[in-house]
């Protein structure tokens, strides 16, 4: 692997966009292919592999394999000679020479695995998460090897298959066939054996840097269980970014470390008011919770009351029978005395007197019996 000198300065690339007239016409968002307008940590792996190519391919003759959208063809071309975008889409392939125009840069409709290019036309191949997206991966290598110089140059990238999608949640289904590193190791070699490795992921972590000469190279800490240990690696990649060429070429002098950002810290941005708003959500949290139990103890107190109501309305309901049963009894009794005072009455007439001797006799008669 060769790596830049220790002292080297980084070289300050600007990231050239569309022009602001033309980008509105942007590409729906698939999950295919990648499109500028998508943010989030997938802008920066996507955006960062083409600024990391822009020196290597200064004055050079590019071939940018399955560019997609057209954006990488297009900052590639702001260094290059000549930049020939090969996609298999014929949308976009419209889309790019449509948004995209520059004298050096062109777009052609084709298959990697049958480039419409001639022989040891180009001088470098870039093809970035193109690999895993076919079955016949050594047949698109080949075309690479084939439009190549003998001393030129690819530059590939490649997920990582044990740790590009680490917890497993989400399979991307474009994907035909993902790579480890001993294979795409063992696809390069036959027609790339000199190579230079570089991960990449997008990661959350502090950067300290010199501001001058005199220091040792890039490392790598980690705290863990109160202790500091030195890593081999930011983190384990989730990419692969290759730089390879045929036994006589030459590689290109690369940095070794290369840190990425959008020139407005917008992804830590992102981050912070994610944090914010996760606070604020927090304290939304609890002021509900506050006021549920205050509606909770309202609503006892109201069952109390209402338990209370009960109980007394059940009280009143056992005095209104009580009242009830009295009710009857006095109209039974009220009924009797009636009886009585009908029978005086009568009695106390002239009829009942004469026949009140009879009634006497009639009832001593029914005794004797």
């Amino acid at each position: 692997m060769r790596a830049a000198s220790r002292h080297r300065p980084f070289r300050k690339i600007r990231i050239p966009l569309a022009n602001d007239s033309k980008a509105s016409t942007a590409l729906t968002f698939t999950g295919e292919r990648f499109t500028p307008e998508v943010r989030g940590p997938i802008w920066y792996e996507h955006w960062h592999r083409y600024a990391f190519v822009a020196s290597i391919v200064r004055g050079q003759r590019v071939l940018d394999a399955a560019c997609g959208e057209g954006y990488g063809s297009f900052m590639l071309a702001h260094t290059a000679a000549q930049v020939t975008g090969v996609d298999i889409s014929a949308d976009a392939v419209a889309h790019a020479r449509e948004r995209y125009a520059k004298d050096n840069l062109s777009f052609v409709e084709g298959s990697v695995t049958r480039l419409p290019l001639p022989d040891a036309c180009v001088d470098v191949v870039v093809s970035f998460e193109t690999i895993e997206h076919l079955a016949p991966q050594r047949e698109m290598l080949a075309e690479f090897r084939r439009v190549l110089t003998p001393s030129g140059v690819l530059a590939i990238s490649s997920p990582n298959r044990p740790v590009y999608n680490e917890a497993g949640l989400v399979e991307n289904h474009f994907h035909v066939g993902e790579l480890d590193r001993a294979e795409l190791k063992a696809l390069l070699d036959p027609a790339f054996p000199q190579q230079a490795w570089h991960g990449q992921r997008v990661v959350a972590q502090s950067a300290l840097w010199a501001e001058g000469d005199g220091c040792e190279p890039p490392q790598y800490l980690a705290l863990a269980n109160d202790a500091t240990r030195a890593m081999p690696e930011p983190a384990p990649p989730m990419y692969f970014v290759v730089v390879c060429g045929a036994t006589g070429a030459v590689l290109p002098v690369i940095p070794a470390l290369s840190l990425f950002d959008d020139g407005a810290q917008a992804l830590w941005r992102d981050y912070a008011r994610a944090l914010v708003r996760e606070r604020q959500l927090a304290w939304d949290e609890l002021d509900a919770r506050a006021i549920a139990e205050a509606r909770l103890a309202d609503l006892v107190a109201a069952v109390n009351a209402l338990a209370s109501e009960k109980d007394a309305g059940a009280e009143k309901d056992r005095r209104i029978a009580a009242l009830v049963d009295v009710q009857e009894a006095f109209a039974r009794e009220a009924a009797a005395h009636a009886a009585t005072r009908q029978q005086l009455v009568y009695r106390e007439s002239a009829r009942g007197w004469l026949r009140f001797p009879l009634s006497v006799l009639k009832r001593r008669l029914s005794e004797l019996r």
